[in-house]
């Protein structure tokens, strides 16, 4: 076993993926394949440089950093003053970055779809506080209450308490329909609307029901209703029917070198977490909504509808959108949550703002809303803490406070995190027995499992070494202890390598493993094989 799973446990979670929060630590370390960083020669009518030395600031710390294409966005008064890329669309790519260059943008795309929700609402199609099951009838959640009474409202606040359940839905090789049928299953971790609780599974419902609202599909009002009208014509809602060549490819670190990783197939998740779009799309996302739903004179929807969005509907605890100790000076007070927004205050000033990560990408998107002002930056690698840091950097020269290099302030506190994680790991790794074998014949783990929550799980053998597949994950079987296996993802998950507990009874039969992310861990039962006759023993999700 090697420590990068020791240095990831330490410094990853699941709480990171897709995450929504300028608060995010993790990222990522500069590498040798990509040592100088350039600026875009993409003439463009936006590109010329807002503040003195800001694009200087950016190459220089996008190179630190080590990301290799970044693309940044800002509006001022109903105006887009700045859209200019950064560096190249992949390591190893001469091909530049600009300002029309495609990106994932993650939970960013959850302001979409609650504006969508919004525009129906305009319509008389939806009502905030109408039950999901008025558009979806077959749609349960485990929660008697929640089930009973779940709104629009909550699923678009995070509010219902139910655990978030990445790995439900995540490299799960099901669609959406299913992925909702299997909500059902997963345990709340809180009570029905007494705290926020992430959830992307909630905003794939109140996607789905747009779409029915809509007698259409969620995919096609985004298309229509938004980037139509916005003249947001690159942007898509998933990468079904993409085929811009401008298009950046999503990182990962592995020993501190940066690697390509496959395009983020989050089309069952879509409403959550699935749009593409550029700097100048954004852009223009960004006056629409700091104009009050307004595009070239022509209100899109009612005032009172938008302006829902971006009002408070739950309270966010610190840290829980995923880490923190970004801030060696605290710059805000207060934290809460609208529809698809987090609505904070920044230095005195009201903040709507929203993060976004996919596998290999991550995105900031946040407005000044008193002053008229937003900006969205936009990068090629996953859990990056940039974006955040340069958001809040050109606040900070907008606002015209004392200057404070955030992004150097933050990558010290990164680097000496990460040599304290590299010491533990070192010793932990060091406590673990080396050529450790299982008391249990590797083939006696070799099966099919499964539940109704995550499907199945199959243990395979290969070379004489038990492997793992679930969904379009595939990976190495170690064995730690006991009936403990580390589960070695691919190395472009965005989570690190998985323990598995297998179930085994006195007789040393294996009869289930847990399958999960920390305390969502869930038994999955051994499937029995199929009898001679064809007749099936198994159960769809054994539960």
């Amino acid at each position: 076993m090697t420590s990068r799973f020791f240095r990831n446990q330490l410094l990853l979670n699941s709480e990171n993926f897709m995450t929504v929060s300028r608060r995010k630590t993790a990222a990522m370390l500069p590498y040798a394949a990509f040592a100088v960083f350039t600026l875009s020669q993409h003439a463009s009518a936006q590109s010329k440089d807002p503040y003195p030395g800001l694009e200087a600031y950016i190459a220089n710390a996008a190179q630190t950093w080590g990301i290799p294409g970044l693309a940044v966005a800002i509006v001022r008064n109903d105006s887009v003053i700045y859209a200019k890329g950064f560096g190249v669309l992949s390591v190893g790519s001469k091909t530049p970055v600009n300002e029309s260059t495609l990106f994932e943008i993650g939970s960013s795309t959850k302001a979409f779809t609650a504006t969508a929700v919004a525009m129906l609402v305009s319509d008389g199609k939806m009502q905030w506080d109408q039950r999901l099951t008025d558009f979806l009838p077959d749609f349960r959640m485990s929660d008697p209450v929640a089930n009973a009474s779940a709104t629009l409202r909550d699923a678009l606040s995070h509010r219902t308490g139910i655990a978030r359940g990445e790995l439900v839905w995540l490299a799960s090789g099901i669609g959406r329909d299913e992925v909702l049928h299997r909500l059902r299953f997963l345990k709340p971790e809180s009570l029905f609307r007494t705290q926020f609780s992430y959830q992307n599974m909630l905003f794939l419902a109140a996607g789905q029901a747009v779409g029915k609202a809509a007698g259409s599909s969620w995919d096609d009002v985004i298309r229509q209703r938004i980037f139509t009208p916005l003249g947001m014509t690159s942007s898509a809602p998933t990468y079904t029917g993409v085929r811009n060549p401008n298009i950046t490819r999503g990182h990962g670190i592995d020993h501190d070198t940066a690697f390509i990783k496959p395009p983020f197939d989050a089309d069952n998740i879509a409403p959550a977490g699935a749009i593409l779009s550029n700097a100048v799309d954004m852009a223009q996302w960004l006056r629409f909504q700091l104009n009050d739903g307004k595009v070239n004179g022509k209100q899109l929807l009612s005032s009172a509808a938008l302006r829902e969005t971006h009002t408070s509907q739950m309270l966010v605890p610190p840290g829980s959108l995923g880490g923190g100790g970004m801030d060696s000076v605290p710059t805000s007070h207060f934290s809460t949550y609208g529809f698809g927004w987090i609505i904070e205050d920044y230095r005195g000033n009201l903040v709507w703002q929203h993060g976004g990560n996919t596998e290999g990408m991550t995105a900031a998107v946040g407005m000044l809303p008193n002053k008229k002002f937003g900006v969205v930056v936009l990068s090629s690698m996953g859990q990056a803490s940039l974006p955040g840091l340069l958001q809040r950097y050109i606040f900070d020269l907008e606002l015209g406070v004392p200057k404070r290099d955030l992004s150097a302030e933050a990558r010290t506190r990164f680097v000496a995190q990460h040599r304290r994680a590299d010491s533990v790991a070192k010793v932990q790794e060091a406590k673990q027995k080396s050529g450790a074998q299982s008391p249990i014949p590797l083939s006696a783990f070799v099966g099919t499992f499964a539940d109704s929550l995550y499907g199945t799980v199959n243990i395979v053998m290969k070379d004489g070494q038990l492997e793992l597949e679930r969904g379009t994950w595939r990976g190495k079987l170690e064995f730690l202890n006991a009936n403990n296996f580390l589960w070695y993802v691919p190395k472009s998950a965005p989570v690190p390598p998985l323990i598995i507990k297998f179930e085994v009874a006195a007789d040393n039969t294996v009869t289930g493993l847990f399958y999960g992310l920390g305390a969502e861990a869930t038994l999955l039962s051994r499937v029995k094989p199929r009898p001679a006759n064809g007749q099936r023993n198994g159960v769809r999700g054994g539960r």
